[in-house]
């Protein structure tokens, strides 16, 4: 690293793509639309990645030159957290920002929290990356259909019922005198469906996705989640990430709307384009409806079989702000809507701040030995504000929106 400081100022980020198959493409192609750049002709626009991570670090440009942000934080950490972030992260960024667009579904998939997360990226790192766990929220841009999170035990042995060649598979069985049991002993019950649904060999896996799909076509009117398995049936023929879109909540997102998947909730996004913040780890642990690493077995030994993990996320907000409570130390997050001629001002600034434009134009102001300088910032640019810049100004002619991620 050449710099020798880090000048207390705004920075403009320089963000890049992650192409991954299940992303949107031409005509829909969102996430280069949205940054304003040219969309390549079939070239699949999954994730936007803005932050510090060592696969894919956002830069920042010095006097000419490009440097990668994590770099940077490296050799300047308090200049660009600030001495209390830098401190309790150990010199790095504790958050990973992204937009995320999905065309159809990603992996039937859970995050290990911290201390699985050490031990797998130990015995594994080439598959878990990171030492760290991944705590998440979505925030819908403009819709997210989801699964998340497991049905109740009613509702779980309801789909064994109508789907018999469900419960044949493995056997299952349930009297009248089971049907109100403990909580404790429903989550048990549920756990080992999964865990043996999960694990059925691959001519029962066969035969009964292929009856499930007919049995759904015969359907008048079939649920929201049984019209997800024949679209993903489509996409994946004989999977056994399927049988989780029967047994997991459909979720429906709306603008502004949000859901947060802690360690061990199981989960699939299905399609939208989302906002997505989460502590600063790749680490996924998959099982289906994917070509990449599948570990079966260490997702159903962490998994969260607790029905009531799945709650959409109910933003505090006032005429300008909406915050999303996230009970984790390494961001918190807000969406902030201006009419015409707001302003946001710092004065007492002491750590790393990311804002993104979702809509509109900004200034930003700020003083460097006492001169003032400004900069003009445009929907989709994401903008860095360092740990030493004390005081900042955001001011807008028409309406805009921003999201602001910082440390609590």
């Amino acid at each position: 690293m050449d710099l020798k400081n880090i000048s207390p100022k705004v920075y403009k980020l320089y963000n890049s793509y992650q192409n991954y198959d299940w992303g949107t493409k031409n005509n829909n192609a969102f996430i280069p639309k949205f940054v304003g750049d040219e969309v390549e002709k079939d070239l699949p626009y999954a994730e936007l990645w803005i932050g510090a991570h060592p696969k894919l670090s956002s830069k920042i440009l010095i006097d000419g030159k490009y440097y990668s942000l994590d770099k940077v934080i490296e050799a300047f950490p308090n200049e660009i957290l600030g001495e209390r972030v830098a401190e309790k992260f150990n010199n790095k960024l504790p958050f990973l920002l992204k937009i995320l667009s999905a065309d159809r579904a990603l992996s039937i998939q859970t995050h290990p929290n911290k201390s699985t997360a050490e031990i797998l990226h130990a015995k594994d790192p080439i598959n878990y990356p990171d030492d760290n766990h991944k705590p998440e929220i979505a925030i819908a841009l403009d819709r997210l259909n989801a699964i998340v999170g497991f049905k109740s035990f009613q509702e779980i042995v309801k789909i064994l019922t109508k789907y018999i060649e469900l419960a044949d598979a493995i056997k299952f069985s349930l009297n009248e005198n089971q049907k109100n049991l403990p909580v404790e002993k429903q989550k048990e019950i549920v756990k080992n469906v999964y865990a043996e649904l999960m694990n059925i060999g691959e001519d029962t896996l066969i035969k009964v996705i292929t009856s499930i799909n007919e049995k759904i076509k015969s359907e008048n009117n079939p649920l929201k989640e049984e019209k997800e398995f024949l679209k993903q049936f489509r996409i994946f023929g004989n999977d056994v990430g399927l049988l989780s879109i029967l047994l997991f909540n459909y979720v429906k997102l709306e603008k502004d709307e949000a859901i947060f998947t802690d360690a061990g909730i199981p989960h699939a996004y299905l399609e939208g384009n989302i906002i997505e913040c989460m502590a600063n780890s790749d680490n996924v642990v998959r099982a289906g409806l994917t070509e990449k690493y599948k570990d079966v077995e260490t997702l159903l030994s962490i998994l969260n079989y607790d029905s009531t993990s799945n709650k959409k996320m109910k933003p505090y907000h006032n005429s300008t702000t909406f915050k999303y409570p996230t009970p984790i130390d390494e961001f918190k997050i807000s969406i902030n809507n201006f009419s015409k001629h707001n302003e946001h001002i710092e004065e007492n600034n002491s750590s790393i701040k990311i804002i993104l434009i979702i809509y509109g134009n900004f200034i930003v102001e700020w003083k460097e030995d006492n001169v003032t300088f400004s900069r003009e910032f445009e929907k989709g640019e994401a903008i860095l504000i360092p740990g030493n810049l004390k005081s900042y100004k955001l001011t807008n002619s028409h309406s805009a929106k921003f999201v602001m991620v910082e440390v609590p």
